[in-house]
């Protein structure tokens, strides 16, 4: 068989500072990408199109309006899905979703596919070395991966994680139940593949490059309470299409 090809889904907002240099980077280590413009104000859009001029195997989609991370990677995840309908990806390509800000390091990504592909994981769920962040981000943090191993049954240990790795097959039942409502994507997609049943993984550990601020108490309250509310539609068969 093959060897699976690499497709990066990147949400990008407002990143005109770091954008092009994550692109050019990540370029470089994949096969494809799936750049999701989410509304931006600033020079992104501009550079977005510069950036794909001359470029094969790229797909840029802008978003007339902002609708958060998780509406991002909806529409990523929605373009994945027609690709692998066309046949233009199989379904045991990786998918790769890696943060436009540079906080993600793309030289991760080979020996990542080659772990994925060594252990035959649907998905990795990269588990980030947490020396620069704040107490109160790791103690929120273990709070979200406590509710998600205990409404889920498997063990994750860093469940907020967005640099994710998963099989391109994965999408389809992913998407049924993906709501993809601002920053609840991390939680909604741990728990709704897990509950699938796809074999994942969530140990592989990563340095982030820096600690971004920027989320709060109250997102940590909206998280939980669309984690039940995702494990109540999964086992329930409530889709969202």
């Amino acid at each position: 068989m093959p060897r699976p090809a690499k497709v990066a889904v990147i949400p990008i907002y407002n990143e005109a500072p770091t954008v092009v240099g994550v692109l050019n980077e990540v370029a470089r280590r994949v096969d494809r990408v799936i750049a999701v413009d989410d509304g931006s104000t600033d020079d992104t859009p501009e550079l977005l199109r510069e950036w794909k001029k001359g470029r094969r195997n790229v797909s840029v989609i802008r978003l007339p309006r902002n609708v958060g991370m998780a509406g991002a990677l909806k529409r990523g995840f929605q373009e994945a899905e027609r690709l692998l309908k066309r046949r233009v990806l199989h379904p045991q390509d990786i998918l790769i979703n890696i943060d436009a800000d540079g906080q993600h390091r793309s030289e991760y990504i080979p020996d990542i596919v080659a772990f994925m592909e060594k252990g035959r994981w649907d998905i990795v769920l990269t588990r980030r070395d947490f020396s620069k962040y704040p107490l109160y981000k790791k103690w929120g943090n273990r709070l979200l991966s406590r509710v998600a191993r205990l409404l889920s049954g498997h063990r994750y240990h860093d469940v907020e994680s967005g640099f994710r790795f998963m099989r391109a097959r994965v999408v389809s039942g992913l998407l049924d139940y993906f709501t993809g409502w601002r920053y609840s994507c991390a939680q909604e997609i741990a728990l709704i593949t897990a509950l699938a049943g796809f074999r994942v993984d969530n140990t592989y550990v990563v340095k982030i490059a820096y600690y971004r601020p920027g989320t709060t108490i109250w997102d940590g309250v909206i998280v939980l309470l669309m984690s039940l509310y995702t494990f109540v539609r999964v086992k329930l068969g409530w889709k969202v299409r």
